[in-house]
């Protein structure tokens, strides 16, 4: 008995800790596909051992698992990292509700296994409320596929469309075993079926993930290329026929008037596109005429954004300010900040108030 309580347990903590992963880092579609495969292994180990330990016909078994329901939060926020959405850090307020649903479960079986007079009702009121979640999980998908497909000529990630089709295959796996869970008694072949589908849903994540991974090491890559290629382009390049003072223009009026740069996943060959320059005649400009690079210019000016919308709101979260900014960690912006202002943003923040 001790031992199964503590499996219990052990499942509230591990969700706790996920939960604490997702609020720090839920910038980071990296993270982010990270997390959910942990979730996704973690559901299914503990159904498993359920199953293993006590049976299909157990009242455990009946008492679905809680930790699912992060599922849903974890591709909202994906979806809307990858469609750079504003509205992206008000998912935050659904980390609350979807926690008390964890602690539920972990007081539910823990009053069944400890055999108390009150369980029994707590096991009815969660399985009323926890019926609604295959709506909720379906809404999840359908938002996320909507969005996707929305803003599809709008969003450029090497993993959008594997991304879409990773939904659209969830969503109708989730169908199929909906209306086969109401055509057929058979318990075992429903598994079976069950099984399949989720193990090319985990290599279909794992394969994302991986795109993903490689997406971002090849963008690093290219910021270590950057100052090789300004020093080849110095040698080899006639730079009079080069009209710089209309390309800092050009830059600078772009920083200026568009948002585009707020993408944490801005890259020099989009500004490139956007200016219709080349990213040599680009690199050049920013090392010789703005005493910069692409990536400090970049978050240079971010910082400034960010001084501006805090100017007009001191009361703004700061961390979250940054994240909507276009930092992709909380180190890279103070850096950053206090390059400008010589303090943190604690500091400048009571000169503000």
């Amino acid at each position: 008995m001790l031992y199964i309580i503590m499996v219990v347990m052990l499942q509230a903590l591990i969700t706790l800790a996920l939960l604490m992963c997702l609020i720090k880092n839920r910038k980071s579609l990296l993270n982010m596909l990270l997390l959910y495969i942990l979730v996704v292994v973690l559901d299914m180990g503990y159904e498993y051992f359920i199953i293993q330990r006590f049976g299909y016909e157990w009242v455990m078994y009946e008492i679905p698992g809680s930790l699912r329901v992060f599922k849903g939060l974890i591709f909202l926020y994906a979806t809307a990292d990858l469609i750079n959405a504003r509205w992206r850090d008000k998912l935050k307020y659904l980390i609350p509700p979807l926690s008390l649903v964890v602690v539920h479960h972990t007081v539910v079986i823990s009053a069944k296994l400890l055999d108390l007079s009150w369980a029994d009702a707590a096991i009815a009121f969660y399985k009323a409320y926890f019926i609604y979640y295959t709506y909720y999980w379906i809404l999840c998908l359908a938002l996320s596929i909507f969005l996707l497909v929305k803003h599809r000529k709008t969003v450029n990630h090497a993993i959008a469309n594997n991304f879409r089709y990773l939904l659209c295959y969830i969503l109708a796996s989730i169908l199929i075993l909906y209306a086969i869970s109401y055509s057929s008694s058979d318990r075992m072949q429903y598994q079976k079926v069950y099984i399949l589908m989720f193990l090319i849903q985990f290599g279909w994540i794992l394969y994302v993930y991986i795109l993903t991974y490689q997406f971002r090491l090849k963008e690093e890559r290219e910021i270590i290329q950057q100052s090789a290629e300004s020093k080849e382009t110095y040698q080899y390049k006639d730079l009079s026929k080069i009209d710089f003072d209309s390309l800092q223009k050009a830059i600078e009026y772009f920083y200026k008037e568009s948002n585009v740069y707020l993408d944490e996943e801005f890259t020099l060959s989009q500004l490139a596109d956007h200016l219709e320059i080349s990213k040599a005649d680009l690199s050049i400009t920013f090392n010789k005429y703005l005493n910069s690079n692409f990536h400090e210019y970049t978050n240079r000016n971010r910082i400034m954004h960010f001084k501006q919308i805090l100017t007009q709101d001191p009361s703004v979260n700061v961390t979250d300010l940054a994240f909507q900014c276009g930092f992709k960690s909380k180190s890279t912006f103070y850096k950053y900040f206090k390059r400008e202002f010589n303090c943190l943003p604690s500091e400048y923040l009571p000169g503000l108030q």
